[in-house]
């Protein structure tokens, strides 16, 4: 078990140093020319067509509001089903630790997305879309199973990079923007996974299947 969160934290600080780099890349625009050229790609001549009429619904029925209800969703049941409130404190807490790591880098780099609109909490990286759905989908895993099985990290996966690819088809992001939304993620589903937090969410289970003390 502890070389799995070693591993896992090895992980979060190689995917946090990666973020930062690509932070410092995007910031002084030096990746400018290859993320137009990944955007012609996606959406040549910024045109809107069939493509984006589908994927817009990936967008907007996987956004950070769905996503973020989904999470608070797999609390209240997992709360209701062990009698604890650790469950719902659980992903409150992972909501707002995604929410504020998101919008404070967002705010500290500005960076214009791809038609060029920015505000002080709305810029383009990293992708907010990417980090919440990814952290909302580990963070349910994390509450249905202490250990979840690498088939439903699967699953994450392909949430993430059909999440990524609408993104890019609809052109409201850069390509550093999503990669560094799913880079951002990593730290925080490893801060996630800690022990020290999942314990009590799972307490109230363990109790249960064992039967509770005469």
């Amino acid at each position: 078990m502890s070389s799995k969160v070693s591993v896992a934290h090895r992980w979060a600080v190689v995917s946090l140093v990666v973020f930062l780099a690509l932070a410092v890349f995007v910031t002084v625009e030096p990746t400018d020319s290859f993320d137009r050229a990944a955007r012609e790609v996606f959406r040549p001549d910024d045109v809107w067509g069939p493509w984006q009429l589908v994927f817009g619904n990936v967008v907007d029925g996987a956004g950070p509001p769905v996503a973020l209800a989904a999470l608070a969703l797999a609390g209240l049941i997992a709360a209701y089903r062990r009698r604890h409130l650790a469950p719902l404190l659980y992903v409150a807490g992972l909501a707002a630790v995604t929410i504020v790591v998101t919008q404070l880098s967002k705010a500290v780099l500005q960076r214009p997305d791809p038609h060029q609109d920015v505000g002080f909490f709305s810029g383009s990286y990293p992708s907010g879309h990417m980090v919440v759905l990814l952290c909302c989908l580990g963070g349910i895993l994390f509450v249905w199973r202490r250990h979840p099985p690498l088939w439903a990290w699967w699953l994450v996966l392909v949430c993430a990079v059909t999440m990524g690819f609408s993104l890019l088809l609809l052109s409201m992001h850069w390509f550093t923007d999503v990669v560094g939304g799913f880079l951002l993620a990593v730290p925080v589903l490893a801060l996630a996974s800690s022990q020290r937090l999942l314990d009590p969410v799972h307490r109230a289970a363990a109790r249960d299947s064992v039967g509770s003390p005469t």
